[in-house]
């Protein structure tokens, strides 16, 4: 079933398979690509990984690290799960033949999963990565980002959860009903790293139910 958040959140759950014979123990978050290896065709392009369309955009090279360090901030505090350490999963991942971690693709997910010992993975691709042009009173640009992301299940390989984020900020001049999500990001126009925190942290209020 796919469920939208809050009004203007930016989070949509594609799937949520969550059976009750599933049992996640321990997770490791694989560090996300940056950027889809589709093409971009008429200002669309589609990520490789989950088949989702996105409005195409600039994409700096840091935001797959920005994104998975977000996730890990949020994950760490969810006592239910084992979260497998971001060093631990760095050096796996950067020891990982080139032309597996190129093609970034389930496989990838597996081989890191069994590798550090975890029941499931996260791994996504960042398809939008846009910092606001201006101060928190007054923007050129607003901040704008998408991603896509999955949890997989080492054994099966099959998917458990998968999600997108896509947003960009909005003024309230433009639509009063995002003032619950302006009040919360501080007022003001949010840098891009913040706009991602809030959309994850509504985004794993799903795995947490």
């Amino acid at each position: 079933m796919i469920r939208a958040f809050k009004p203007h959140s930016g989070v949509v759950i594609l799937y949520s398979a969550k059976p009750d014979t599933i049992s996640i123990k321990k997770i490791a978050v694989i560090p996300f690509r940056t950027g889809s290896l589709n093409p971009v065709e008429n200002g669309v392009v589609i990520c490789h990984l989950t088949g989702q369309s996105f409005k195409s955009g600039k994409i700096e090279p840091d935001s797959g690290k920005n994104v998975t360090s977000l996730f890990h901030q949020k994950l760490i505090l969810n006592k239910s799960i084992e979260l497998i350490s971001e060093d631990t999963v760095n050096t796996v991942y950067e020891s990982t033949d080139k032309n597996i971690v190129a093609q970034y693709d389930f496989s990838l997910g597996k081989i890191i999963g069994g590798t550090v010992g975890a029941d499931a993975v996260l791994m996504g691709v960042v398809m939008r990565y846009e910092e606001r042009e201006g101060t928190k009173w007054a923007v050129n640009r607003p901040a704008s980002a998408a991603f896509t992301t999955v949890l997989l299940d080492v054994k099966s390989g099959e998917i458990l959860w998968k999600m997108r984020f896509d947003k960009t900020q909005q003024a309230l001049s433009e639509n009063m009903l995002y003032i619950k999500n302006f009040i919360r990001g501080g007022g003001g126009w949010q840098e891009v790293n913040h706009l991602l925190l809030m959309g994850i942290e509504d985004a794993l209020k799903d795995l947490e139910k």
